[in-house]
């Protein structure tokens, strides 16, 4: 009885002790990666959607940005930054606003949705990406 007494005492000392705590990590979401234009939005200028993977935009560590295209692509010539394959840009950012050579602008991003510009009511300039 002793024994039992004891090994049941063992038993639930080890499922306490082994149960895994849930932690609470927090991710900060950040424009590094590589990012597919979905849709620009350039107020007057028109508008245009795009498959995942026509326009890629790639922000490095190293504040480099650099914008691949899909061969044969045609493309809307007021899209900022996207008319050169494999050109490359100096970037700055923070959780509200980049600066892309030396041009500032709003930011929105999260873990899947890249929101570069904005205020397209007033004939303003919105590019939105999915993360690659």
């Amino acid at each position: 009885m002793k024994k039992l007494l004891y090994l049941s005492i063992l038993c639930i000392g080890i499922a306490f002790t082994s149960c895994d705590v849930d932690e609470n990590i927090e991710t900060e979401d950040s424009i590094i990666g590589s990012w597919s234009m979905t849709e620009a939005s350039l107020g007057w200028a028109g508008y245009q959607t795009f498959e995942e993977n026509q326009i890629v935009w790639t922000f490095n560590n190293d504040n480099q940005m650099f914008v691949y295209l899909q061969d044969s692509l045609i493309i809307n010539p007021n899209i900022p930054y996207s008319s050169v394959d494999g050109a490359g840009y100096d970037f700055t950012s923070d959780s509200t606003a980049i600066i892309i050579n030396d041009v500032g602008y709003d930011l929105a991003v999260n873990e899947t949705e890249l929101i570069i510009g904005g205020n397209v009511a007033s004939d303003g300039t919105q590019l939105t990406f999915i993360r690659n």
